[in-house]
Order: C-alpha cells, then structure tokens, then sequence
C-alpha cells in the first residue's frame, strides 16, 4: 500500500503557486469597508496545510495569519474596526488533525496561532471526552476572554459544569471605541459526551443569567455579535428563535449573526438591522461582513455588505494590497510549523498517484467519476468477512472529493477523516434488502444527517441558465452563492458548479441467490441508531438493548497514530526496508514486516474505516509498478 520510495512533498506545502498568483487581481470583487467590519471562519476541519491539489484555495494557515495581520493594518491606518470571528469545528476533516490518537494534539497549536477576537464551540469538540478536554485546556490557555460558549460547558473533577471560556464578552473596539455585546451558541446537538453537557439554545435564553446579562447592558451596546456553531438559514429556527428574544431587550440594536455548521457559504436578512454570515467549510472560504453604525435609518444593504473571500493568496493579496510585502514573521513562522508538523505525522507520505478526479456530488450518483459509485463497485465488496451480506454506508462518511495528484497519507484522512468500527446485525435477507431503501425514504429528522452537512442547506445549486452565462465567460469552476443580497457575493467570479442529489446511504449488495436466508447487514457503528429505526418501520423487531456485534475480528489493532488496524492476508513475499522502517515506526518490527510483505494490497483499513483505506480504490488509480 506504500510506494517503494517515500519522497516526501514538503516543497507542495510551501509552495505559493506563485505562478498563478497575480500581483493584484482585477477579475476579483473589493471588499466595501465601513465602521466595523469582520472576517470570519467555520468548520476549518483541520484544514490548514491548503488543499494541495486545489490551487482555487492555495493558501495555507500562515498565510491566512498574515493576511489578517495585513488587513489589521488596513483597517488601523483607514480609522475603523476589524474582528476576526470563528464558529467552531476545529477538527475531523484532515490528517493534521487526525493523524494523532487525539484529533487536534497537532493541529490546535497550529490554530492557536490565530488572533481570534470571538470564537466558540463545534459539535466535533463534543463527540469524544479527550477532545472536549484538549478544546477546554487550549481555551483557558490560548484565548481566556475571546472564547465564548453561552450554551456548551465541560465538567471539571470535581463534578461541577462550567463553560468552555465565557457565557459572554463585553468589550469596546479598538478605533471606533464602540461597545459589543458577544454570546457564542451550539446547535442543539444531542451526541456530546458524559464530560459535557449541551442545553439547546431555546432552553438557555430562559435563564436568569442570560436574561441579567441583557438588562444589566441595556442602553450601554452599539453592537450584538453571536458566533454560533449554527446554520443561518431561515429553515433552521434556533438563531431566529434567539433573534426574537434579543429584540424584546434590545429593538433598535444592530446584530450581527456568524453561523457553521452546515458547510456552505449563505448570507441571511434577520431584520433591516440583524444579518448573519455563514463562511463555508474547510479552508475553502473567509467571510466578510462590513456594517455602517450610523444610527440613521438605512436600507439594509446600504447598511450592511458582504463578501465570501476564496481561501488563495490572489484573494489575500489583493484584499490586502499586499504582494511583495504581503509575507509576516508570524504568518512565515506559522507556515513552517504546518511544514513541520506534516513531515512529523508523514503526512506527505506519498502512497501512489490519482489519475482521474472522484468526486462526491459535482457528477451524478452512477457517474464512473462519482466516489459513491467506485465505493459501491470497487471497494466494499472486499471488506474481509464471508458469506451473503449487504455492506451499508452512509454518505456524510466521505467528507471531500479525491483529487488527481499525489495520493498520501493524508489523502486518506481528507476523504473520509472518521474513525467508524464495522459492525453487524443477522437478519432475514427480505428484510436487509429493503433497509437502504427506507433510510433513503426517510425524513431529515430521523436520518440525523446521514448525508454530508452542506446537503441539507444547498446554496451553491444554480439555474441552467446561470451555468451557460458563466461559461461563456470562461471562468474557473467554483462557488457561486445565491443568498438573501443576490448572487454577487463571491469574491472571484466562477463557472458554477451543481451539487446533484445524493441519497442518504449507499451499499454493496453481495447475495448468491434470491432464496430467503439470514445474512449480515454490516454498517458503521456510528449509524446503529439510524438502522434500528429502519428495521422497526419495517415491522422487523430490534429490542433496544440489542446491540450490534463486531463484525470482523481478524483486524490487527496496533499502536500506530490514529491506532489503525492492518490486515494480512498474504506474508510471504520480499520486504521493501524503506516500508519496514517507516511501518517500524508505528508498530513493531515483526507486525510492519508482515505488514510490508503483503501481496494484497487491497486488505487494508483503518479501524475498518473506508476512508482511511480505500485498498480496492488504490488498485484502480494507481500505477501497479508503484505498489509493493
């Protein structure tokens, strides 16, 4: 599974693409400045080494450190104000934050390097104590007053819940002196663990403290600002519930909303004085928000303005009007330590070359070029077991398309970052085959977004017509959002891209025969609650104390980062030294020998998990001189 030489590609982390980077672009939109204005992102995901084989979004996390040094500066030398805001979602995305048995150990001192003013919790901080732990320890030890979670809190030793920084913040801004009330919300996420504890958002404005918070500054705010791990849409009713508790404090009062979450870019019209942002996912986007406090009466577009920055250095430098200069010794100093930190994790490890994009949703579901349908075809059916059985995934556990370049140890994080265990339920065939067909049937809510978060609340869909407009314009395929202000938000004009439907689940159907027999239904242990829903709406009776057993026990748990389990089929053939020294690393020396002996290739998965593996996948896009 490893190539005969590790040529490790640090020059691609490095790398500026100064090539593509024009000095200052004209082809993208300036930002309109006002009073105050923000930066903002979401659901970063651990994506701070820049997506490599996307040159669209080249930046790495030490650009976007100078870049908001740089537009500091800007905002210093013109009089006005500039925030810097994020909405959570720091990990499972990538191998700089997943390559480590606690997701976040390397990539968290590599965010912190971040000067955030306001910043708040993800669900992905939840799933796991540890993670929830290391998200508190870096709070109290990075950002003490900026960090606010008004409705997430963590358990201390001793048994008593405290928030993860601060319920809320009160502050005056730097040049236009004016005062900013700041709260920080999480969705009404019910997966946390027993070391946290979420109170949904419509529970906790009831509370005495949250109601003493808004009397006690009634009169004394220009400004309300909520960064929240929630979507903006006005099909989610959480921020608009909040919405209309602050107004019966606060009436006259500009607020302005920074939402996540959902994984895409939106801009929604609370009122003619509240607006919200949302700044997509993974590095890919920074949103801008720009506000007028003239406490005339304006028209909401003359009062607000926003922009959704491409996450590459032409956008940076030309907002910035920084090229030559546009480099700081913190941005530099950030770039090396993603530099460092890859090399430390071999993320750059390269195990073959991807000829042909796949991707999740940009083609058709039976495209040959669609991930689900190579999943369903080519990999599945070599997950180890035996016998009739029906292999079921959801679609929200491949997170990001599979680019044509290197294929590293890092790609396999990118494409599906999860840590999901296979597991089995014995049931009558009759009853397995229809399984995928309700979970596909069913509703948003009891699917529990089993599809990839920014396929719940599309905004980049677009017309036909739209589509032949940009292509004549020969532009670059990328976002175009359509949000309550129109279409022109994008900082770079791009030729749109439709994301088609996708169901919620997708299989691999493995029967002999059409004869009635128990066979397994073999599924992520992640979706048991969504399964068991299934069966019982098929009239096929699960108790709930019935769990699903393991379904493979022949996976060699060893201690390697991320604590991956091999399988060996095959021990008998010569050893390449550089696979046993790198393998050696991880486990020991007898187990990465076995290991880098293996013919089939293809029998190998990280804790089960497709993602992190893609065996089967790898023996179609990549050359068989460069397996072992």
């Amino acid at each position: 599974m490893f190539t005969k030489s590790f040529t490790f590609i640090t020059s691609l982390i490095i790398t500026h693409f100064t090539i593509w980077s024009n000095p200052i672009d004209s082809s993208i939109r300036p930002l309109k400045w006002n009073d105050i204005n923000f930066l903002s992102t979401t659901d970063t995901h651990g994506w701070y080494s820049g997506h490599i084989n996307q040159k669209q979004y080249n930046a790495n996390w030490g650009d976007f450190v100078s870049f908001v040094i740089n537009m500091r500066q800007l905002a210093d030398s013109q009089n006005q104000d500039l925030l810097l805001i994020d909405s959570g979602d720091k990990i499972d995305g990538s191998g700089i934050s997943d390559a480590t048995k606690i997701h976040g150990l390397k990539s968290t001192p590599i965010f912190v390097k971040q000067s955030y003013d306001i910043l708040t919790i993800g669900n992905h901080e939840l799933y796991l104590w540890e993670s929830s732990k290391q998200e508190y320890e870096a709070v109290e030890k990075y950002f003490p007053h900026n960090y606010i979670s008004s409705n997430v809190e963590f358990k201390l030793d001793n048994g008593t819940f405290v928030p993860f920084g601060s319920k809320y913040r009160y502050f005056t801004t730097k040049n236009q002196k004016k005062k900013v009330l700041a709260f920080g919300f999480l969705f009404d996420f019910k997966r946390f663990n027993e070391g946290t504890k979420v109170t949904p958002i419509k529970e906790e404005v009831e509370k005495k403290w949250f109601k003493n918070v808004l009397k006690k500054y009634e009169g004394k705010v220009d400004l309300i600002v909520i960064a929240g791990h929630t979507p903006i849409a006005h099909g989610w009713p959480e921020f608009y519930h909040l919405h209309s508790h602050l107004r019966e404090y606060y009436p006259d009062t500009i607020i302005q909303y920074f939402g996540g979450h959902s994984h895409i870019r939106d801009f929604a019209v609370f009122d003619n004085k509240s607006t919200g942002i949302q700044s997509g996912r993974y590095c890919e986007t920074v949103g801008w928000v720009s506000i007028d406090l003239d406490e005339k009466q304006l028209e909401t577009k003359d009062r607000f303005s926003r922009s959704y920055i491409d996450f590459n250095l032409d956008s940076f430098h030309t907002h910035s009007k920084k090229v030559k200069s546009f480099d700081t010794e913190k941005g530099l100093a950030v770039t090396k330590l993603v530099a460092k930190t890859r090399k430390e994790l071999k993320l750059n490890t390269q195990i073959g070359t991807v000829n042909t994009n796949y991707y999740v949703d940009y083609v058709p579901i039976d495209h040959p070029k669609n991930i689900f349908n190579l999943i369903t075809t080519n990999v599945l059916n070599d997950l180890p077991g035996s016998g009739e059985r029906i292999i079921l995934i959801n679609t929200g556990s491949i997170r990001y398309d599979l680019y044509k370049g290197p294929y590293t140890i890092d790609s396999q994080y990118i494409v599906s970052p999860f840590e999901n265990k296979w597991v089995n339920l014995t049931i009558p065939k009759s009853v397995a085959s229809k399984v995928a067909e309700k979970l596909n049937d069913a509703s948003y809510i009891t699917t529990i977004r089993l599809k990839p978060p920014h396929h719940y609340l599309k905004k980049e869909i677009v017309s036909s017509e739209l589509i032949a407009t940009e292509v004549t314009k020969k532009l670059s395929k990328g976002y175009v959002t359509h949000d309550d202000f129109g279409s022109d938000g994008d900082d770079t004009p791009h030729r749109a891209v439709i994301n088609f439907d996708i169901p919620n689940v997708v299989q691999s159907v493995q029967f002999e025969n059409e004869e009635e027999s128990y066979v397994d239904l073999v599924f992520y242990d992640f979706i048991t609650p969504n399964i068991k829903w299934a069966l019982n709406e098929l009239n096929y009776e699960i108790k709930d104390d019935v769990k699903p057993t393991e379904y493979s026990n022949i996976y060699l748990g060893c201690g390697i980062i991320g604590d991956p389990f091999i399988i060996i089929a095959e021990s008998r053939f010569n050893c390449d030294p550089n696979c046993v020294a790198y393998v050696s690393t991880f486990v020991n020396d007898e187990l990465a020998e076995l290991y880098c002996a293996s013919n089939d290739v293809k029998k190998f998965f990280r804790n089960g998990s497709i993602g992190c593996a893609f065996g089967k996948l790898l023996e179609h896009i990549i050359d068989d001189d460069e397996m072992l």
